[in-house]
């Protein structure tokens, strides 16, 4: 009788084991803790967020002669200068001699040219003042010598037009290598040459407008597709920001390699539509360019949207204390918020960042409300 009852209690406390490891496990998973946010009304802005580095929109580069003597250079780097202000001056003695030579050469053949002409003229009235009888018969044959052919008097214009044609070219060369002046007003940011000296390979010396910027971006092939021009867009720099706008799309990519590989990028270019200060030309900024917007439009935290394998999107609301699925429709998105063009009404709690556990179905809880309204 006695071990009977051991063996009926043993069966009860078994019983009352399992029961409890049962309700401890159904207590465990019957609500799970979320965080939460309200579908809210406002503006979704979607953003490419780069970097870029800043340039004049205004900027001409000026190379010396490799063939003439710098006399002096009249400005340093950091000089500002009005547009037609000499840059640098050239030693112009050799080509001054050079202009002198030709002149003289051309004078030259002026003369020769209107000597045989009159020497010419001459003879021919020579010819039609004397009378053709034997006793003149010398006086006609020596001014008959000296009448100029067609191939004589072709022979000296060609003289004269290539006399003519070297002295203007000595002009031109004299008057391009004199010296070079701005073609723009702006700031003397670079000088590589010194009076004595010729030309090298080097920009002799550049002058930007620093007062008129732009922002030079390179973008990746699937960026590229998104911008276009007019978009609006701010630059970055040391704490202040600036507006600006995408003025150009480069027609074609470009191809960077280096040492460990290589990539393909579009250049854009931003005009900067105010005074900026803080930009420097050559100094990389921060750039946001508005891609897309959606005013005023349902919209959600989005860490709460979810994916399935086939691209269709949604997310879970809390109803009555469970988590709801609902298959949503997207639009504009940014990195913080998605816009809801269907599935949700303003004011319902979604789960942010729903785990695994979470499932359509399942009992929850709010731990705490992030971001709403």
């Amino acid at each position: 009788m006695k071990k009977k009852f051991i063996i009926g209690v043993a069966i009860v406390a078994c019983i009352g084991i399992i029961g409890g490891i049962r309700l401890t496990a159904k207590n465990k998973t019957q609500v799970i803790s979320v965080k939460t946010s309200k579908v809210t009304m406002g503006d979704v802005k979607m953003y490419l967020s780069t970097t870029a580095t800043i340039k004049s929109k205004n900027e001409k580069d000026y190379s010396a002669s490799q063939a003439t003597k710098i006399s002096s250079v009249n400005v340093s780097v950091g000089d500002e200068v009005k547009k037609g202000k000499t840059l640098l001056t050239y030693d112009t003695t050799d080509l001054n001699n050079q202009v002198t030579s030709a002149k003289i050469n051309y004078n030259n053949a002026i003369s020769q040219k209107n000597d045989a002409i009159n020497k010419n003229n001459d003879a021919k009235d020579t010819i039609a003042d004397t009378e053709d009888i034997p006793a003149n018969a010398g006086i006609i044959s020596a001014a008959e010598a000296s009448e100029l052919s067609s191939e004589k008097v072709k022979q000296l214009n060609n003289a004269v037009a290539s006399a003519k044609a070297t002295l203007d070219a000595a002009k031109d060369k004299l008057s391009q290598n004199s010296y070079i002046s701005s073609g723009i007003d702006g700031v003397v940011t670079e000088v590589n040459v010194v009076s004595g000296q010729t030309g090298s390979q080097e920009m002799a010396i550049i002058v930007q407008d620093i007062s008129s910027l732009k922002a030079v971006v390179k973008v990746g092939k699937y960026d590229a597709a998104k911008v276009a021009i007019g978009q609006a867009s701010t630059i970055m720099s040391n704490g202040s920001i600036y507006k600006g706008k995408v003025s150009k799309i480069y027609p074609t990519a470009t191809v960077n390699t280096s040492a460990t590989g290589g990539d393909t990028t579009l250049t854009v270019e931003l005009d900067v539509l105010e005074s900026a200060p803080q930009l420097k030309v050559n100094f990389d900024s921060d750039v946001d360019i508005l891609l897309k917007e959606a005013l005023d439009v349902v919209n959600v935290p989005a860490e709460a949207i979810l994916t399935n394998k086939d691209g269709s999107t949604y997310l879970f609301v809390i109803q009555d204390g469970t988590a709801v699925k609902k298959a949503v429709k997207l639009g504009v998105q940014s990195d913080s918020d998605v816009q809801i063009a269907s599935g949700v009404k303003v004011g319902e709690s979604v789960i942010l960042n729903p785990g695994s556990s979470v499932t359509n179905g399942v009992m929850v809880k709010d731990a705490a409300t992030v971001g709403g309204k």
